[in-house]
C-alpha cells in the first residue's frame, strides 16, 4: 500500500516554494542594485534553469539586458514572457523599449499603443517619461 500525502501538504509545499522562489528573486535583484551585481545576474539565470517560466526573473533579466545596451537578448527575454503570459504588460512595454533601441520603429509604436490603450496609468507614465527623453 503507498502513502499519499493530504492536498494540503502538497498545496503548502507549492506555496512555500513559489514563497522561497519570490525571496530569491528579491534578493538577487538587491544583489544586482548593490555590492554583487554578477551574483545576483547569476541567481536570475539560475532560478529561470530550475523554472524557465518564471516571468519574473525573466523580467528582471530583460530588464538588465536593457540597462546593458543588449537589446536583442532583452527582447527574447520579453518576448518568452508574453508567449507564457500574454496579459503581462510590462513585457509589452519593455519589448516596445528594445524595439525602440533595435532601430524597429513601426514594432515600438505598435507595442506603445498596445499600452495607451490598456490604459494601465503606471506603465502610461514610464511611457511618457521614456518619450519625452527621445
Amino acid at each position: 500500500m503507498l502513502y499519499q500525502l493530504p492536498t494540503s501538504v502538497i498545496d503548502n509545499n507549492e506555496v512555500e516554494n513559489s514563497v522561497n522562489e519570490n525571496l530569491s528573486i528579491d534578493r538577487a535583484i538587491e544583489l544586482v542594485e548593490g555590492e554583487n551585481p554578477m551574483e545576483g545576474i547569476f541567481m536570475l539565470r539560475d532560478i529561470i534553469e530550475r523554472e524557465p517560466e518564471n516571468v519574473d526573473a525573466l523580467y528582471y533579466l530583460g530588464v538588465l539586458s536593457l540597462k546593458t545596451s543588449q537589446y536583442e537578448k532583452a527582447s527574447q527575454r520579453f518576448n518568452q514572457i508574453i508567449t507564457i503570459d500574454s496579459s503581462d504588460k510590462r513585457a509589452y512595454l519593455q519589448l516596445g523599449f528594445s524595439s525602440y533601441y533595435l532601430g524597429k520603429y513601426k514594432a515600438a509604436d505598435s507595442l506603445f499603443n498596445f499600452i495607451v490603450e490598456s490604459g494601465d496609468s503606471l506603465l502610461i507614465k514610464e511611457l511618457d517619461v521614456f518619450l519625452k527623453s527621445k
